[in-house]
């Protein structure tokens, strides 16, 4: 019998018990945890096996191609992860927006010029619509799988930005890209430019998790010369968080808040689990 894609990813996508660590990285929160899959080439194999699309076909910023999930099944491939990070953040569960397969190398072409500068993955302004980016590398590498953390004229989120910056960095994304690549230009790295600044990276290993908010300015860190004779390879995914979904007990309550404060999610929603007492 045909084994559905769905019923293979249950079997093969299951999280070890896993032990979190919260650092900042230039300032910006991230939540670790190591050796993520408990079979993680299967989980390769997995993507390795499937349909991946080049991403100028879809008009997207993201380099490179993309192994793309639909929204109807969505909610098979992010079980995982809310089995990992539910406890973390003390909800029943996450609102989804995607999970996707993500690889790139060194020699690729760009179709966006945009692709090589930073972002943030909240494309509607101010409110992000998922609160929480997930990055899974399923690749041994020589070259460290990074993302840099950046900020425009000194902010770090757009959460910081009033009207007029962000009308300032939409006007240097439309101007700036002409001045320093053409299209269908190979892989850069850009360095500070401008009122962008590289404020710190985050490096990941194979079967490693990092999480951090969505509302942070970042990009992949790829210098040119790197995965040039292999690929580089993660799972992506984002969350939402809602004070609604809240369920814990009493006795986590402090290791909640703490999570909350710090992806600022507090902040965000209006809400603290500890000092709020009715439900935003």
């Amino acid at each position: 019998m045909i084994k559905s894609a769905s019923e293979l990813w249950k079997e093969i996508a299951v999280p070890n018990n896993l032990k979190f660590e919260f650092k900042f990285v230039a300032g910006v929160p991230v939540i670790v945890a190591k050796d993520f899959f408990k079979f993680p080439d299967k989980v390769y194999d997995f993507f390795a096996n499937g349909y991946w699309w080049d991403n100028h076909c879809n008009d997207n910023v993201r380099p490179g191609k993309s192994f793309l999930i639909h929204d109807e099944v969505v909610h098979w491939f992010i079980t995982p992860f809310v089995q990992a990070l539910s406890p973390v953040f003390g909800v029943k569960y996450f609102q989804s927006d995607c999970v996707f397969g993500n690889c790139f190398n060194g020699n690729m072409n760009i179709t966006n010029p945009l692709s090589a500068f930073p972002h943030t993955d909240q494309p509607n302004g101010f409110i992000p619509d998922a609160h929480i980016a997930l990055n899974i590398p399923l690749v041994h590498s020589e070259y460290p799988i990074s993302t840099g953390f950046w900020s425009f004229n000194g902010k770090k989120t757009t959460l910081d930005m009033s009207h007029n910056d962000m009308r300032d960095m939409k006007k240097f994304q439309r101007e700036v890209p002409k001045d320093v690549m053409t299209d269908n230009a190979k892989w850069f790295q850009i360095k500070d430019y401008g009122p962008w600044k590289l404020e710190g990276k985050s490096e990941m290993v194979y079967n490693e998790m990092t999480c951090y908010p969505t509302y942070f300015f970042h990009n992949p860190y790829v210098e040119t010369d790197w995965f040039t004779n292999t690929d580089r390879v993660t799972i992506s995914a984002f969350l939402n968080t809602s004070p609604k979904n809240l369920d814990f007990k009493q006795e986590n309550l402090d290791d909640i808040s703490y999570a909350w404060e710090h992806f600022h999610l507090d902040r965000l929603h209006d809400y603290h689990p500890k000092k709020t007492t009715v439900l935003m």
